[in-house]
């Protein structure tokens, strides 16, 4: 069997097609080859090319849809296609679910319905489908079209979410029969109703998807699928969670921000995707709104370098000029940057060394504070507890140098290759994940866990006591009515606290859960409420602030153990408070045996290890991604990676393959890096 296209393809491209025909300029001048000549300039290996775009037009001659009339009957798909294939770059071809305003507007039973009523595209010019209407036979019978008729390697279905709660006609059918009853609008994320309506709406978005990857995969079973999938951590609304995965040979997906967010986008779609590698996207503009505005050649340099960091595939999104033409500085700029990364390629792949697993529970995606609030509740948080909650985590062990990964329920059967599992704040957890966790700790595995972390079950019902009570020693006793609390160290647990001490504990902005810890639990931190409640604005202890002033009894922070493991309950999101990071480190350190890698670096500097066993080597990368750019350089970067009784034999830099020396110490390969700029990449080869 021939090996898929994607599997060495590191340097792909999107050219955003996403152009009306409402002026006969629009896409007129459209020219194939310079379109593929800009995208040879830029040495990419493969192309999104689009067929179908939000607009609803299609790029070819169509009889199921509706074809830009501009193209006068021009199958510029295939035109593009054809000569992409001649400078043997791999097409994916690029379709518009849910979002297609052509559809919206031309069959008004099709479109997404709010709460109100209104469709959700009525003010906007954005339509968009639902997917229980006959919108379903519509995107079925043009994929077919797509299949018979295009030249590809692989499809992207892009826009698989819903961009709003729909309560048309056919979502309020469906629900009928499914479960019963009428669609509520009230949110309650201890409502089994509400709960049941968001468990349905992620597993229609499911069933939409594999609607469309099975006429793929009938029709075209050489042919790659992808549906996008920057959504996996965004919120409940969107209604997507692991369960979305298998319909995809790869997880691609669009992210914008900083260079956080790329690490654990990355790190998630790592343990989540299918196959590898997965692909990181962004926007060569400095979005996607001011497209003519281009990133500097320094933050794109660093973004590339970032993706072969952690061994996925760098994916550029241009946009083009409505009447069809590229902007060559673009292919200019992103050459010049592929050019120094494809000299590393060679060397990507292996295992990586994640020796704390973050878990992202893609149903926690919400905050209880809506409880109440109607769907369309101009107020809803923005806030995701849980998110946000493991997303500081991995800044912390970022910032620390600690190797790490995200991972999912789709890993339960993996967590034995993490030494540590940090559960932050996860608001629902069902029986299967708490039974694996569970083993995992029983058979000499770590456990980190906060706050409300399984307390409520994935249909929406809060128990009476933690599922991993047990694991924990703790049992819920109830929460705090004050919405800023503190944590106290216990006697002799001060160290593990650093600056913070019995007198002037650690302040959470946040309500804590009261718990009672089992026998033979050990106590490390105290929940110390303030004088007064915050909320009383006419008594008060302090004008400024609100001291810590009642000692409530209540453990904070408990270390248990259990089987051959040892798990640590802290009853706040402490991974969520920036003062709190070292006291959080402190505590993975009681859990923790030695890391596969230590640094002494600037916490611009990420480091990360993949083990290549078969090659019996060991890829070794630090990326310097500072908030300001162009980088400062950085110098004397020490770095130490464990051996576990492997022999090394020697060091060198890559892609040269330059010698370098180092030290074995302790179990240990010690090594001074070379100056970094933006990347370092270095091979530890190894014997017995």
């Amino acid at each position: 069997m021939a090996e898929p296209w994607y599997r060495n393809v590191y340097r792909r491209n999107v050219v955003d097609m996403h152009i009306t025909d409402d002026d006969p300029r629009f896409m007129a001048g459209f020219d194939a080859q310079a379109y593929v000549e800009m995208l040879v300039r830029a040495q990419v290996q493969s192309a999104v090319v689009y067929a179908h775009s939000h607009a609803g037009l299609c790029f070819y001659p169509t009889k199921v849809g509706a074809m830009h009339r501009n193209l006068k009957g021009r199958n510029i798909v295939a035109e593009v296609a054809d000569l992409c294939h001649q400078n043997k770059i791999a097409v994916v071809i690029y379709y518009s679910l849910i979002f297609d305003t052509w559809a919206y507007r031309t069959h008004p039973d099709w479109r997404i319905v709010m709460a109100s009523g209104e469709g959700a595209g009525d003010h906007s010019r954005y339509g968009v489908c639902c997917p229980n209407s006959p919108y379903r036979e519509h995107v079925a019978a043009i994929v077919e079209e797509i299949c018979r008729n295009l030249p590809f390697e692989g499809i992207r279905f892009d826009m698989t979410f819903w961009p709003q709660v729909c309560y048309c006609r056919h979502c309020r059918e469906r629900f009928a029969r499914e479960v019963g009853g009428k669609l509520p609008q009230v949110m309650d994320w201890e409502d089994p109703l509400w709960v049941s309506f968001q468990r349905r709406r992620e597993a229609w978005l499911v069933d939409f998807a594999a609607l469309a990857t099975s006429v793929v995969r009938k029709l075209r079973p050489d042919a790659t699928v992808e549906h996008q999938a920057s959504t996996y951590p965004l919120g409940w609304r969107f209604g997507v969670t692991t369960a979305l995965a298998p319909q995809n040979d790869f997880l691609q997906g669009d992210f914008y921000g900083d260079a956080l967010q790329g690490s654990f986008a990355r790190k998630l779609f790592y343990n989540l995707t299918p196959n590898r590698p997965a692909g990181f996207e962004t926007s060569i503009g400095v979005d996607l709104h001011n497209y003519t505005a281009l990133k500097s050649p320094e933050l794109l340099t660093c973004k590339a370098h970032a993706a072969l960091a952690d061994a996925s595939a760098f994916v550029f999104i241009d946009s083009i000029d409505p009447t069809g033409m590229l902007n060559p500085a673009v292919y200019e700029r992103m050459g010049r940057i592929f050019g120094q990364t494809q000299a590393y390629e060679p060397y990507l792949g292996g295992e990586l060394c994640q020796d704390v697993g973050v878990f992202l529970s893609t149903e926690s995606k919400y905050d209880p504070a809506d409880k109440g609030k109607r769907v369309d509740d101009p107020h809803l948080s923005a806030r995701m507890p849980h998110v946000e909650a493991a997303v500081s985590a991995c800044k912390s062990l970022l910032d620390s140098h600690i190797p790490f990964g995200v991972i999912t329920r789709r890993n339960l059967a993996d967590l034995q290759k993490h030494s540590i599992i940090i559960l932050p704040n996860v608001l629902m957890m069902d029986a299967e994940e708490a039974a694996a966790l569970r083993e995992y700790v029983r058979a000499g595995g770590n456990l980190y866990a906060s706050r409300y972390t399984s307390l409520t079950t994935k249909d929406g019902r809060r128990q009476p006591d933690f599922l991993l009570a047990d694991v924990l020693g703790v049992a819920y006793q109830g929460e705090t009515a004050q919405a800023f609390t503190y944590i106290a160290p216990t006697p002799g647990a001060d160290p593990v606290f650093g600056d913070y001490a019995s007198a002037f504990p650690l302040g959470l902005d946040a309500p804590q859960v009261l718990v009672k810890a089992q026998p033979g639990a050990q106590v490390l931190g105290e929940t110390v409420l303030p004088y007064t409640d915050p909320a009383d604005p006419q008594r008060f202890a302090s004008i400024h602030n609100n001291p810590p002033g009642i000692r409530t009894g209540h453990p904070a922070v408990v270390l248990n153990a259990f089987g051959q493991g040892k798990a640590l309950y802290v009853s706040g999101d402490l991974e969520s408070a920036d003062p709190a990071r070292a006291v959080f480190i402190n505590l993975l350190q009681l859990l923790a045996r030695p890391f596969s890698f230590q640094a002494a670096a600037p916490k611009a500097v990420e480091v990360t290890l993949f083990h290549q066993a078969e090659r019996r080597r060991f890829i070794i990368t630090l990326l310097n991604f500072q908030k300001e750019l162009p980088n400062i350089p950085v110098e004397g970067a020490r770095v130490r990676v464990r051996l576990d009784s492997k022999i090394p034999r020697r060091l060198t830099l890559l892609p040269a393959g330059q010698p370098l020396p180092y030290e074995v110490r302790d179990g240990y390969v010690e090594f001074v890096a070379p100056r970094v700029e933006t990347f370092l990449m270095l091979a530890l080869a190894y014997g017995d």
